[in-house]
């Protein structure tokens, strides 16, 4: 075929353009939870969000603490990423606890927490985020984490421990060469 090495180039070339395009949006994976992916998209609007918190707070409070120690960039970015770690399996073992009902529990509690008049300017005004992203990333992990507890609390147990040991047991492998996991937390390099 006269025009196979052109059709070869342009699905090369697609195919490349493709890839480069996911990886400038932020859709590549920056760490992974027992196989469950965390997008370094998802990381940048985590640590947005975080650091946007952490400097409303700052300004808040800084009148009255002028002396302390303020968080820097990296610790903001460890602390980020631990926690959508904890995230990950604490999704995992709500999902195991719950079920198939899991989604419709965490929709509850979203609706239910998201309810106040002014929620979503507060939400823009404090983390910087819209609404949906604020459900997604921030009540989303939070109603998960509530109902672990909850169905964990029944059956004797506490929040800690399970976590505690969930980590120790957890697959975690972070593509970044920033940062490590020690089996706890993530630690920079």
């Amino acid at each position: 075929m006269k025009y196979k090495p052109y059709i070869v180039f342009l699905l090369i070339a697609s195919v490349a353009l493709f890839v480069i395009l996911l990886i400038s949006f932020g859709y590549y994976p920056i760490a992974a939870v027992n196989g469950r992916l965390i997008s370094k998209r998802t990381f940048l609007k985590n640590y947005g969000a975080a650091a946007a918190y952490y400097q409303n707070v700052l300004k808040t409070y800084q009148q009255n603490s002028l002396t302390e120690k303020t968080a820097s960039s990296d610790d903001i970015q460890r602390s980020v990423l631990t926690q959508l770690i904890e995230n990950g399996i604490v999704e995992a073992g709500a999902r195991k606890e719950a079920g198939a009902d899991l989604n419709a529990l965490v929709e509850e509690k979203i609706s239910q927490a998201s309810k106040e008049p002014g929620f979503d300017k507060a939400v823009q005004t404090l983390y910087g985020m819209n609404l949906d992203d604020f459900k997604k990333e921030i009540l989303a992990p939070q109603a998960e984490r509530d109902i672990l507890t909850g169905r964990l609390f029944l059956k004797g147990g506490n929040i800690d421990d399970w976590l505690r040991d969930a980590k120790k047991s957890a697959k975690v492998i972070i593509f970044s060469p920033q940062f490590r996991w020690n089996g706890d937390i993530v630690e920079m390099r």
